[in-house]
């Protein structure tokens, strides 16, 4: 696996660094370490990621995404038309296919509200027209011990066979699929 790939899937997918999601539902309250973001990668143990962490009382995130849980034209039109509107704006986003449909992913350089986060998926989507159904991150308060939602992450065995039926996987501006080291 190449050491610079890894940092840098690290640094765009951080959330809560005292758990994180299984593949099959729930949270595993354990360290999420480099090694499990390896795993990920290597298609050994997916995972996912809660994005919000309380910071001086408020939950902040360096990244969120919408779901579009509707796959063909209507889900790729909707999907693209809300990343047309965080274009707009100076929002620059990225398009997974997932198994479902399509997840719309944003990332911040520095942490921000979750509000805030949430806001700009929300004020997207009413733009567009298009009904939000998961915008993560859910939650904009956590309270004590509260952990919030996860979302799992893209480029489950990012380097085994691709598998049409649940790609996960980042789509360039052609409709192909990024390989994990060019996203």
């Amino acid at each position: 696996m190449n050491g610079q790939t890894l940092e840098r899937f690290i640094t765009l997918f951080r959330g809560r660094g005292d758990c994180y999601g299984s593949w099959t539902g729930g949270c595993v309250k354990q360290p999420l370490t480099s090694g499990r973001f390896a795993a990920h990668l290597e298609g050994k143990d997916p995972i996912g990621v809660y994005p919000s962490l309380n910071v001086d009382g408020v939950a902040r995130c360096v990244w969120g995404c919408t779901d579009i849980d509707y796959a063909g034209e209507e889900g790729e039109h909707d999907s693209a038309s809300i990343q047309a509107a965080l274009t707009h704006v100076g929002v620059t986003s990225w398009r997974e296919r997932t198994r479902k449909g399509w997840h719309v992913w944003v990332f911040a350089a520095t942490l921000v509200t979750a509000d805030e986060m949430r806001r700009t998926f929300l004020a997207a989507h009413q733009v567009v027209d298009v009904q939000p159904k998961e915008v993560n991150p859910k939650q904009t308060v956590l309270t004590q011990g509260q952990v919030g939602n996860y979302v799992r992450l893209p480029y489950p065995d990012a380097w085994g066979q691709l598998n049409e039926n649940e790609p996960r996987r980042i789509v360039d501006n052609s409709g192909g699929y990024m390989e994990v080291e060019d996203f």
